[in-house]
């Protein structure tokens, strides 16, 4: 199914927020099937919260049973990343919600 410019940056947008890719699926876009809202979202790049954090789990347990020191040195670089990920990530929602508090006088 075709999904407009305007639909794919909504769910992008929705997934940067957290929101789950089934739950964008069901309240955002229910004509559409979740493989189609999961290609639009991580074509793009972007990973929900949710999901780092599943990455992040997964590596950490990959490493703490690795006996090779290359191998846990690659997955120490990607942990990194992906913790600035989501450093990144929660500064810029930071900044969205204290220009949402002053606009509504809060």
């Amino acid at each position: 199914m075709a999904i407009s410019k305007s639909d794919s940056k909504k769910m992008q947008r929705l997934a940067r927020e957290g929101k789950q890719i089934s739950k964008i699926v069901a309240e955002d876009f229910p004509a559409l099937d979740y493989s189609d809202v999961y290609i639009e979202v991580y074509s793009a790049g972007e990973r929900s919260s949710r999901g780092i954090k599943r990455m992040i789990t997964t590596r950490l347990n990959a490493m703490a049973a690795s006996t090779s020191h290359s191998e846990r040195r690659t997955m120490a670089k990607e942990l990194n990343e992906l913790v600035w990920h989501l450093y990144n990530n929660h500064k810029n929602n930071r900044e969205k919600l204290a220009k949402i508090r002053a606009a509504l006088g809060e």
